[in-house]
């Protein structure tokens, strides 16, 4: 049998710092039958000088900035693999990831989508720490696992190997998804609709945590992650879940916390009355009501309640939380 080619595509925007390091865990793979694309987003730092340390060891697609999702579809379109992997520029992998997961998607071709668990860095405090969210169990997103990705996302980018007949199915990252958010999930979950799942419960993938990543909008993640979600509820017939629907529910409460944290009581007060048609709750009620008070008063009551909680994520005010592993 002809051992398959993985094709390894890493999308890099002013990546000087760590695409070396990503760059070297995939030729330190120890699975030899591999390609690596590189597609250089129009990178305006020194991303370039370092991706052109292993010019003949890679394949180069250079592109104007068009965001991580246009870059990641950029690759994949020029990869010649049976199996495709993603790599963010700022992970790395253990020598062993591909090998490790490769056999998985060549002995069952029901499997489109393989993933791994994951170690978290922390680039500033230069130690290893815990994962982003505890509660996180990506090892049940296995099998026929369409309904239960529905439910959370858990699957790193940076973790994936992909089946190339999967991607021919389903297409590649949606283009239409607004800014770096949820174009992963959307396609997780359009190869979850038709392909089984498998997962590696060893930590072959390192996500490193660093302070680039505070760029991310919140609230233009949550509102697409929530677009995305009720698109797909609608599509499948599954409005009426009562499981979905509190998810659904949550979500919007999330989205509302973040908009009263930044002064948008409009779009705050708009997300709490979703939350309420989606699964009414006193939490969301309360919030609602707040939300038409002026923006001082509301700045008041957040300190008041931070101050006696004395907890960084005491419920019930707008407070910082963990999102999906999307980067």
């Amino acid at each position: 049998m002809q051992m398959p080619l993985v094709s390894v595509v890493i999308p890099v925007y002013n990546g000087e710092a760590f695409v070396g390091q990503a760059i070297e865990s995939v030729l330190a793979q120890t699975w030899p039958h591999l390609e690596l694309i590189v597609v250089n987003d129009g990178s305006t730092d020194g991303s370039a000088e370092v991706i052109g340390r292993y010019r003949d060891r890679l394949v180069l697609v250079e592109q104007s900035n068009q965001g991580v999702a246009a870059a990641r579809n950029a690759g994949m379109q020029r990869a010649k693999g049976d199996f495709v992997a993603l790599l963010d520029q700022d992970d790395w992998w253990r020598p062993e990831k591909l090998a490790r997961q490769v056999p998985l998607l060549a002995a069952n071709p029901r499997v489109g989508l393989v993933h791994t668990a994951v170690d978290h860095y922390d680039q500033t405090r230069q130690q290893w720490v815990g994962p982003l969210n505890p509660q996180a169990k990506p090892e049940r997103l296995v099998g026929q696992c369409f309904r239960q990705l529905l439910l959370d996302n858990q699957i790193y980018n940076s973790t994936v190997l992909l089946r190339r007949a999967a991607l021919e199915q389903v297409g590649l990252c949606d283009l239409s998804i607004r800014g770096n958010t949820v174009q992963d999930y959307d396609l997780w979950l359009r190869i979850a609709r038709h392909w089984e799942l498998a997962f590696v419960p060893e930590p072959l993938v390192v996500f490193r945590i660093h302070s680039g990543q505070g760029t991310w909008d919140r609230r233009l993640m949550l509102s697409e992650e929530a677009r995305l979600l009720e698109r797909v509820l609608a599509e499948e017939g599954l409005t009426g879940d009562w499981e979905l629907r509190g998810r659904m529910a949550r979500l919007y409460d999330q989205l509302g916390t973040a908009q009263l944290e930044a002064g948008d009581r409009r779009g705050a007060r708009q997300s709490f009355r979703r939350a309420l048609q989606w699964q009414p709750t006193g939490r969301a009620r309360l919030l609602w009501l707040i939300g038409w008070l002026p923006s001082p008063v509301i700045r008041c009551l957040q300190a008041l309640w931070h101050h006696w909680t004395s907890r960084p994520s005491a419920p019930g005010f707008p407070l910082a939380q963990t999102h999906s592993p999307q980067k």
